[in-house]
């Protein structure tokens, strides 16, 4: 059984995961360590599929294929080739085990980390390494509350802004940045903001290793529960 390895792993990929979260606020991300991160979490998959397709192997007599790989698909079809593919007849002989993982899929979940997950490792690993976008952004802060986050080439005009019935500072910002604060009460603060995306996807780095490790962890859990039961 690979449980353990799978828990070094999840282990070792939450501190990979807390180094990117930290160099993601100063706007850049080390690509290596993505790639790293990526490849172990894929790995949880995958171990998994293993521990899945040893268990197969004593319950049943049909032939199973020796490399497997964990079934994901973002489609029902895809998802059923792939299960076919790797661990036939998966639920005829261990139906749990089989709604967990197809409970993981986008079309049951309405989430695609899966297929995202094994999308962006397989591009790390046979093509380059993962290219990402800042999208950089100030949050405009008064009365000790955030108010208005703002986008790079944006415009704003706040006059007269009232938080909690006190009367707070005249904020201006232009397109290029240039910023003018009106001093009325004192309590304006503006932050920056550097939100790490992955190149050509709506997919935020750091919060989304932090889903998928955060999904991992529990179907590994709920696996390793089913397998001891079946």
């Amino acid at each position: 059984m690979h449980n353990r390895d799978i828990q070094e792993l999840l282990e070792h990929a939450q501190k990979e995961i807390s180094t990117i979260s930290a160099q993601s606020k100063n706007g850049t991300i080390n690509k290596v360590a993505l790639k790293n991160t990526l490849e172990n979490l894929r790995s949880v998959l995958d171990y998994a599929a293993q521990d899945m397709q040893n268990k197969l192997k004593t319950l049943t007599n049909n032939k199973i294929p020796e490399k497997v790989y964990f079934p994901y698909g973002q489609r029902e079809n895809h998802f059923k080739n792939s299960v076919k593919r790797n661990l036939p007849n998966l639920s005829d002989h261990m139906p749990s085990i089989h709604s967990l993982v197809q409970a993981m899929q986008p079309f049951r979940s309405g989430d695609p980390w899966l297929v995202d997950l094994c999308g962006l490792t397989n591009d790390a690993k046979h093509n380059s390494l993962s290219k990402t976008d800042n999208k950089k952004s100030r949050t405009i802060h008064q009365g000790g509350m955030p108010l208005v986050e703002v986008g790079e080439g944006s415009q704003v005009t706040m006059r007269r802004n009232r938080v909690n019935g006190v009367l707070q500072d005249d904020v201006f910002i232009d397109p290029d940045g240039t910023t003018t604060v009106g001093p009325v009460s004192g309590q304006t603060m503006i932050t920056e903001n550097n939100k790490i995306q992955f190149y050509g996807k709506q997919i935020e780095v750091v919060p989304f290793l932090e889903a998928c490790h955060k999904n991992l962890s529990k179907f590994a859990s709920d696996l390793a529960l089913e397998l001891e039961n079946t």
